[in-house]
C-alpha cells in the first residue's frame, strides 16, 4: 500500500480485532492512521460505530476518507446465529451490501476487505480435497448461510466497480478467544479442573469431526500482509485463509491433557451431538501462498499450549 493509509477496521472491539490491531500497528507503525471501531468500545481510542447504521459509517467515510476498511462485524459463534437469525442477516449480509454500495458513490477509490467465513463452503468440503476459492458454496446453517449470502453480494458489487476482497479464514484460535469455541473451552475446563475447581471430566460433543485450524496471528499476519500488497492485488479476488490440514477434535482434546499433565475422564454428551455438524472441513490455501509467499509461523501444538496457560492466567 502506497502513501500514508488510513485503515478503519469495523467490528474491531472482538478477538481478532485485537490481535489485528497489534499486527497493523506492527506492520505501519506512525505510517498510518489505524482507526478502530465496534458498537460498544470500552476505551476513548476506539471509535463508537455500529455497522448497520450506514448513515453513521457515511459520516466517518467522509470524515476520515479511509483507503481501506475492513470489516470483521460478524456474529462469533454458529450457534449464537442461529439463535437470532434475524441479527445474522442483518450483520452477516444485509449491512456489507449497504455498506458496499455506499463506497461505491462515496469513496470509489476506498479498498473494501470483507472477512467471510470458510464454513460457507459447507457440504461441498466433504467431496474430497481441500476446498479452494472456486468451490460451490453449500452451507449447512445460519451462521454460513448469512456469510454466504454476504459474501455473494461483495461480489456483486466487485462486478460493479467496488475495489474488495473476500477474505474466507477457516477456523482460528488463540489467546484471548471466548469459550463459546472449542480450544478455549476444553482449556478452560482443563484449566479449573487443574485447580481443583470442577471434578476432573469432560463432557464432549463429536470428537471425530475434523477442522482446519489456524491461530489467530497468523489469520491477522494473512490480513495485514494482504493490506501492504494491495495495490497489486486484483479487485474482486477471494483469498482462503486456512492451515490446509484437518485435526480431530479428539487429537485437540488428547493434546491438551497431555500438555496439562493431568488425569482427565471423557465422557459422551448426547446433548452436545449437534446434527447440523460438518464431519470435515479443510481449506486450500494455494492462492494466497502463491499471490503472497504466506505460510502460518505458529505451530498448532504453540497455539494450544498459550491457549491453555491463557485460561490457566485467567483463574490466578
Amino acid at each position: 500500500m502506497t502513501g500514508d493509509p488510513c485503515i478503519l477496521v469495523l467490528g474491531g472491539g472482538g478477538f481478532v480485532g485485537a490481535h489485528l490491531r497489534t499486527a497493523l500497528s506492527a506492520k505501519f507503525g506512525a505510517n498510518a492512521r489505524i482507526l478502530n471501531s465496534t458498537r460498544s468500545p470500552r476505551d476513548s481510542t476506539t471509535l463508537a460505530l455500529d455497522i448497520r447504521d450506514i448513515e453513521a459509517v457515511r459520516a466517518v467515510v467522509r470524515r476520515e476518507r479511509p483507503t481501506l476498511i475492513i470489516n470483521l462485524v460478524g456474529i462469533a459463534a454458529p450457534s449464537e446465529a442461529s439463535r437470532d437469525p434475524e441479527l445474522a442477516w442483518e450483520l452477516h449480509a444485509l449491512a456489507p451490501d449497504r455498506l458496499g454500495r455506499m463506497l461505491l458513490k462515496e469513496s470509489p477509490d476506498c479498498w473494501l476487505f470483507h472477512v467471510s467465513s470458510g464454513l460457507i463452503y459447507g457440504r461441498t468440503a466433504l467431496k474430497g480435497p481441500p476446498v479452494d476459492e472456486a468451490a460451490r458454496l453449500d452451507p449447512i446453517d445460519t451462521y454460513a448461510m448469512t456469510k454466504a449470502a454476504g459474501d455473494l453480494a461483495i461480489g456483486v458489487l466487485a462486478g460493479q466497480g467496488l475495489k474488495c476482497l473476500r477474505l474466507r479464514p477457516f477456523n482460528h484460535a488463540g489467546p484471548g478467544q471466548t469459550e463459546d469455541f472449542v480450544i478455549p473451552a476444553f482449556s478452560a475446563k482443563i484449566a479449573r479442573i487443574k485447580r481443583g475447581q470442577q471434578p476432573p471430566v469432560i463432557q464432549v460433543g463429536n470428537l471425530e469431526a475434523e477442522r482446519d485450524f489456524l491461530d489467530v496471528r497468523d489469520v491477522v499476519a494473512a490480513y495485514t500482509a494482504l493490506i501492504a500488497k494491495v495495490d497489486d492485488l486484483h479487485s474482486g479476488a477471494i483469498y482462503n485463509i486456512s492451515s490446509g490440514r484437518a485435526v480431530s477434535m479428539q487429537y485437540i482434546l488428547d493434546r491438551l491433557i497431555q500438555m496439562a499433565e493431568i488425569k482427565i475422564d471423557v465422557a459422551p454428551d448426547p446433548a452436545r451431538q449437534r446434527s447440523s455438524d460438518l464431519p470435515r472441513i479443510v481449506g486450500c490455501v494455494d492462492a494466497l501462498v502463491h499471490d503472497l509467499g504466506w505460510k502460518p509461523a505458529f505451530s498448532l501444538e504453540q497455539t494450544l499450549y498459550e491457549t491453555l496457560l491463557y485460561q490457566e492466567a485467567r483463574l490466578t
